[in-house]
């Protein structure tokens, strides 16, 4: 899948459809713990056709069901639709922490992210990567900066889940999602333009 359809995809499936689930069954009447249920499946269905087309289940595939699951037993058992919206911060923290822990690997998560959605640059990123020390170091610094940013977003998903209005909540998630990633683009550039490499992944000749 090219990274423009991967866009697409998250845009429509993981973000889209779980607001418009959730606003138009609640005002259709539907109970908000029913409305939240029925919004998590887009992206847990998501998750499982991945997994079953790349035929394996990585660590953040299986904490974004995980996650959704728990939810639903919670809510099902008697807690009402609160721990179904906690349910994004279930999988933000493992997200933090995997990413975090894949600094002891020989190349963390975000470079091996990024090498996969660039495709064409693949080649130079690994030379840069055997061969250039600032390389190999902002990328890790890029990694730690991704996974706290991930168990600060965990944590304010819980304040906002247990605190503010049930119907606001969705809207907001989705808002800080967005706004994480945007935020995280200023420290991931500037790593990499200090290492030097920035045009080499992302300016013009790329």
């Amino acid at each position: 899948m090219t990274a423009p359809a991967g866009l697409f995809r998250t845009l429509v499936l993981d973000i889209g459809a779980p607001l418009a689930l959730f606003y138009g069954l609640r005002g259709a009447g539907t109970g908000d713990t029913t409305a939240l249920l029925v919004s998590a499946v887009p992206p847990a269905v998501t998750v499982v056709v991945t997994a079953w087309r790349a035929r394996r289940a990585d660590a953040l595939a299986v904490a974004v069901v995980a996650g959704t699951v728990l939810g639903a037993v919670a809510a099902l058992l008697g807690g009402g639709p609160r721990e179904l919206l906690a349910r994004g911060a279930w999988f933000t923290a493992p997200a933090g922490l995997w990413t975090l822990a894949t600094l002891l690997r020989r190349q963390p998560l975000t470079y091996e992210v990024t090498r996969t959605f660039l495709v064409h640059r693949a080649t130079i990123m690994d030379r840069l990567w055997d061969t250039d020390r600032s390389f190999r170091a902002a990328w890790r610094s890029i990694t730690i900066c991704w996974g706290v940013a991930a168990l600060a977003d965990s944590a304010l998903r819980l304040v906002m889940a247990y605190t503010l209005p049930v119907a606001v909540v969705p809207a907001l998630d989705t808002a800080l999602t967005i706004v994480t990633i945007v935020v995280l683009q200023l420290p991931t550039h500037l790593l990499l333009r200090r290492s030097g490499h920035w045009h080499s992944l992302f300016g013009p000749s790329a």
